[in-house]
């Protein structure tokens, strides 16, 4: 837990065209309308997203993922562009300090997708990783048939370390294969 303590991720990253920053309940709204608008999406991939949230549901996200950041079990991040529009997240999800490993997660609004905005933020979350809490590798996972998903750890230079088959089930409760890639710290500081 020490390491948890010494790594001080910000609250806020801004990068060239975004800002990822804690959540806020007051971004409820901007969450359940980008939901909204992407549920077809994520309803195919996300089992949270099989049924449309109510915004009580995700004030009450909001205020788990708070509690969750301040106890260092994981790091959420809101991503706005710098024009204040809500985005999507991404997020430390899966932590284990003692190893320093980080699972990075992530969605994005299907009107702000194919613009590179989710690959501009996961730079910026492996960067944390890596500079600033001495992580040994960054993890992202996603369906084996979520090609837009698994574009961003390709094109961020992460290695596909295999796929599990039948590893969890999907929105729909079938079995889904799930891609592991995965970057090491010598990696990322070559």
């Amino acid at each position: 837990m020490d390491d948890a303590q010494s790594c001080q991720i910000p609250e806020r990253i801004l990068t060239e065209r975004l800002l990822l920053r804690m959540p806020r309940r007051s971004d409820a709204l901007d969450v359940l309308t980008a939901v909204e608008e992407s549920h077809a999406e994520l309803a195919r991939w996300q089992l949270w997203a099989r049924d449309l949230p109510a915004l009580t549901t995700i004030e009450a996200h909001i205020a788990r993922a708070r509690a969750a950041w301040e106890l260092r079990e994981h790091c959420l991040f809101h991503i706005y562009n710098h024009a204040e529009r809500f985005l999507g997240t991404c997020g430390l999800e899966k932590i284990d300090w003692d190893l320093g490993s980080f699972e990075i997660g992530y969605w994005l609004r299907t009107s702000s997708t194919g613009r590179g905005y989710m690959t501009e933020a996961v730079s910026a979350l492996e960067k944390q990783v890596f500079e600033r809490c001495n992580g040994r590798c960054a993890v992202i996972k996603c369906d084996a048939q979520n090609t837009k998903s698994a574009a961003i750890p390709q094109r961020l230079g992460y290695s596909l370390d295999g796929t599990l088959r039948c590893e969890r089930l999907d929105a729909h409760n079938e079995p889904q294969d799930t891609m592991v890639w995965s970057k090491l710290s010598s990696e990322f500081f070559t």
